[in-house]
């Protein structure tokens, strides 16, 4: 599926854009490819509306598509860029869309920042994943700073994948995010306690990032999240729980790409083998700690309503109101 229009695209020295229209609203969409002297190697998708207003977040949010086809990844960007900015239409916000990559066989992660992501050698154009995308957001943020006053720190969304790639984002640049909303993946939140390892825990986080953890900056996230109440109904064929039952397919704890097996186990045995009692633990554990965090349940929702409607849609409205607090809270300063 292409949401644009060829005939649109003009082709600029380091990329292309085009302009777009949703409900009588124009956009411009500038697809940038990484260049020489560029401090990233991956392209993004920023979204800026004509009218963009002063004083404005930045929304974030990654691919979650897997392929190795450039041209799919760029599409699916395309896709969340679109979804992202019509959910907050009516803020007329700047949107951005790192392109992560994948690769053969999957390893590493990228996709979702896994453990491997920082073995990768530093002459590999992939080296050091989380830091391009950092930054990508910087270099939106000035491009966005010449029109309009930007806040510093930005809106980071996400569902399913992408969520996943969120809050370990969070873990290591904490001083960056304002809000972190997402939903789809509730069981697998990163925890800032010295019991667990990346990416659940902070117990190897110097091994892996070379700097202390900062919880002070961690605490103030606002952190919201959203799941549907029968997101472990769908299951793997391929991955097992402790009885040798199909694991769930959304729980992250029990996918080795993702999450290393051990770490995974001592999660769950720390806060439960459910996926939803586990983060109803976690989040009344993080609340005790002074982080701000909600969680919305919605009930008798799977993780993808393929005959109905999922959580991904219902919580648009969420998603809004997350923003809307974000921005609010930004524009008391001003």
């Amino acid at each position: 599926m292409e949401i644009f229009d060829k005939k649109l695209i003009q082709r600029k020295e380091f990329g292309f854009q085009f302009a777009y229209n949703i409900d009588d609203k124009e956009y411009n969409v500038q697809i940038v490819y990484p260049h020489k002297g560029s401090n990233y190697a991956i392209p993004y998708i920023l979204v800026l509306p004509k009218q963009v207003k002063d004083n404005c977040v930045l929304a974030v949010e990654v691919n979650n598509l897997e392929t190795e086809n450039e041209n799919e990844l760029l599409n699916n960007a395309l896709l969340t860029a679109y979804d992202l900015t019509k959910k907050l239409i009516e803020y007329d916000n700047p949107v951005l869309v790192p392109v992560l990559p994948s690769v053969k066989n999957g390893i590493p992660y990228y996709q979702q920042l896994a453990r491997e992501c920082f073995s990768v050698s530093n002459d590999n154009k992939f080296y050091q994943i989380d830091l391009q995308v950092l930054n990508i957001i910087n270099e939106a943020k000035q491009k966005i700073s010449e029109r309009v006053t930007v806040c510093e720190k930005i809106f980071l969304n996400g569902y399913s994948s992408s969520v996943v790639f969120a809050q370990r984002f969070a873990l290591l640049h904490p001083e960056i995010i304002n809000t972190l909303c997402v939903g789809g993946t509730s069981g697998s939140i990163p925890m800032p306690i010295t019991e667990l390892e990346y990416p659940l825990g902070i117990a190897d986080y110097f091994d892996i990032t070379g700097k202390s953890f900062d919880f002070e900056k961690y605490q103030q996230i606002k952190f919201r999240y959203y799941v549907g109440s029968l997101e472990e109904l769908r299951k793997t064929s391929n991955r097992y729980d402790e009885s040798f039952n199909y694991a769930p397919m959304h729980d992250m704890s029990y996918f080795d790409r993702s999450v290393p097996p051990m770490v995974g186990l001592k999660q769950r045995n720390m806060f439960g083998k459910s996926l939803i009692e586990r983060s109803k633990k976690q989040i009344s554990i993080l609340k005790e700690m002074g982080l701000d965090i909600e969680q919305i349940i919605f009930d008798e929702r799977t993780h993808n309503n393929y005959n109905g409607i999922g959580p991904n849609e219902l919580g648009d409205d969420f998603i809004r109101k997350s923003y809307q607090e974000s921005l609010r809270n930004y524009r008391r300063h001003f």
